[in-house]
């Protein structure tokens, strides 16, 4: 749903001839090169007269949802997403294309402390990846987590100090409230918006969202919002480009989001997954070959437990492979090797 208040107003008759007239094409995997650029520096891009593109670089605490909120955008499973915190651990560049229009939307980690950098040992992606998003950036979307009692009255402090030092003043901002799904009194939601606006520490908003990137409600008006907004400049990614990372790092990145997913507490930050085999098959189809190094051997025990169809690690596989198929549009097999470091 979007809310619209005075200075938040869009042009529903805009948006309507989009939704009439788009060209929502769907392009199957011909080849594992169709999702990644490559690096033939000899290509050179025919630029249409009327091309247009936007970047867009949504910012947010951990685990606000703004990796699912850029697959649903793009209509693909491209960044990995889990329900524990650091999934996203360097930025990415999700692509869509509508007609002559070209989104690119940056995915970042999510905004920690110094003392949390410190703490986790996390890597500089964490503190550097924002920042370069930020300076690349047409339209800036902060994203809230709207379940979060604790946190959604109030934009990050690392948020609020980076648009300080980062940003032009004429760069618009956007807030997306997500998870509003999961709030069943909808009068929380108007008065979050109430807070976040008057404070006088939140930036000048220039259009406020309220979202579910898991059922997709409200994600259709912010696409059609970002096309909208788009400037008129050649694309930076050919057509059949879905994302700036490789095959083999989605694959990669996938199966250790899975592995957070099904793990309890510390455990999956422990694991070291590695690409070992990669073969894009003449059918169009992936298999691939995935080791996971334990750090001990009961680490092991516990993702070999079970009979052959209900292992743990049998399960992982599955739901790698279902994400996986959404994200390239073509049959993929995984097997996954499970070894211990002692």
């Amino acid at each position: 749903m979007l809310f619209t208040f005075e200075r938040y107003v869009i042009r529903a008759g805009t948006r309507y001839l989009r939704r009439c007239f788009s060209n929502d094409v769907e392009v199957s995997a011909n080849n594992l090169q169709e999702f990644t650029p490559q690096s033939n520096k000899n290509f050179t891009l025919v630029r249409r007269e009327d091309q247009k593109s936007l970047k867009i670089a949504f910012l947010g605490a951990p685990n606000v949802g703004k990796s699912t909120i850029v697959n649903q955008l793009i209509k693909r499973s491209i960044c990995p997403v889990s329900s524990k915190v650091h999934t996203t651990q360097t930025k990415a560049n999700g692509i869509y294309c509508e007609a002559n229009t070209q989104l690119i939307f940056m995915d970042t980690p999510g905004m920690i402390s110094p003392t949390e950098f410190k703490r986790y040992k996390l890597a500089s992606s964490f503190r550097t990846d924002p920042k370069t998003s930020l300076k690349a950036a047409d339209i800036i979307g902060i994203v809230q987590d709207a379940e979060n009692i604790y946190t959604r009255h109030k934009i990050h402090p690392i948020i609020l100090e980076l648009l300080t030092k980062n940003i032009r003043n004429t760069i618009p901002i956007i807030l997306v409230i997500n998870k509003v799904d999961r709030v069943k009194k909808k009068e929380i939601l108007l008065d979050l918006v109430n807070t976040l606006t008057k404070s006088k520490l939140s930036p000048d908003f220039y259009d406020i969202f309220m979202i579910s990137a898991l059922t997709g409600d409200g994600v259709d008006d912010l696409r059609t919002y970002l096309l909208d907004s788009a400037k008129p400049r050649a694309w930076e990614y050919e057509e059949h480009i879905y994302s700036d990372k490789t095959c083999e790092d989605i694959i990669q990145q996938t199966v250790r989001a899975k592995l957070m997913d099904s793990l309890p507490n510390e455990i999956p930050y422990q694991l070291q997954v590695k690409l070992e085999h990669f073969d894009p098959g003449p059918d169009d189809n992936i298999k691939a070959l995935l080791s996971i190094t334990c750090p001990t051997p009961r680490i092991a025990r516990l993702l070999m437990r079970g009979k052959t169809k209900t292992k743990k690690i049998s399960q992982i596989a599955r739901m790698a492979e279902e994400e996986l198929r959404h994200a390239f549009r073509t049959s993929v097999i995984l097997r996954l090797h499970i070894q211990s470091k002692t």
